[in-house]
């Protein structure tokens, strides 16, 4: 019993610490989202992986970290303007989170770029 009691303990623990994190999409909202909505997310996620492919290639692990960042912000400044009492939901949130991704992963591309020219 005891030895159960410290893996929920523990799994608990990990969760809370996955909640707080940037780079991680909130499960509880993911399950929201109607099925057009993902499929539009994965959509717009695999063009902004196309059109940054030799990025993908010189640092995967950094790439793929700060893509997640990415898109975890995206999702949130779209579920945001998706709550709007104006908006039109879904429709909103794809709209903002498809002009949102693309923005935010050259911005932090062009960071890392000076980052490295700087050293």
């Amino acid at each position: 019993m005891p030895a159960k009691a410290r893996t929920t303990g523990r799994a608990t623990a990990a969760n809370a610490t996955a909640q707080s994190r940037e780079d991680i999409l909130n499960a509880r909202a993911i399950s929201t989202l109607g099925a057009g909505v993902v499929n539009a997310m994965s959509a717009v996620g695999a063009a902004v992986i196309k059109k940054h492919r030799p990025a993908l290639g010189k640092s995967p692990d950094w790439f793929w970290h700060m893509f997640a960042k990415c898109e975890a912000k995206a999702a949130r400044i779209a579920e945001q303007a998706a709550r709007d009492p104006e908006a039109c939901g879904d429709a909103t949130f794809i709209e903002i989170y498809a002009a949102q991704l693309p923005k935010l992963m050259a911005a932090a591309l062009e960071s890392h770029e000076k980052a490295l020219k700087g050293k």
